[in-house]
C-alpha cells in the first residue's frame, strides 16, 4: 500500500461502535483520522482543518448528512466525499442529489470501503 499519512479523513456517524470501527480501521490503513458524532461538530472540524476525504453518515441529528454534503460542496467544493447509509433506496436517491462521490449503503465490507477510498482520492 503507498504511503497515505499525510492523508485527513474525516468520519462522520452517530453511531458510537461504526465511528470506532471506522476510525481504528483507517488508522491501521495509514490515515490521518478525525471522528465526529453529529453534522455540526463535522462542520467546525472542516472548518478548523484541511481534509483529504470527508465520509459521512445520512441520517444523524441537528445537521444531517445531506445538510452536511450541501455545506461541504459550497464550502469546499474540491472535497471527495463518500456518503453511507443503512437506511432505504429512498435516502439513497435524497444522498445522490447531494452528489456525493460515492454511496455506500450498510453493512459493507471494510475492503471495499478501502478500495473506494483510493479510488476517490485518485480521481
Amino acid at each position: 500500500m503507498e504511503q497515505t499519512s499525510q492523508i485527513r479523513v474525516l468520519v462522520v456517524d452517530n453511531d458510537q461502535t461504526i465511528l470506532t470501527i471506522l476510525e481504528e480501521f483507517l488508522a491501521l490503513s495509514n490515515y490521518e483520522v478525525n471522528t465526529a458524532a453529529t453534522g455540526l461538530d463535522a462542520l467546525k472540524l472542516l472548518r478548523n482543518a484541511d481534509y483529504s476525504l470527508l465520509l459521512t453518515d445520512i441520517v444523524m441529528p441537528d445537521i444531517s448528512g445531506l445538510g452536511l454534503i450541501e455545506i461541504a460542496r459550497k464550502e469546499f467544493p474540491g472535497l471527495p466525499i463518500i456518503a453511507m447509509t443503512g437506511y432505504s433506496k429512498q435516502v439513497k436517491n435524497l444522498a445522490s442529489e447531494q452528489s456525493p462521490d460515492y454511496y455506500l449503503e450498510k453493512p459493507f465490507n471494510l475492503k471495499k470501503l478501502a478500495d473506494i477510498i483510493e479510488s476517490v482520492l485518485h480521481k
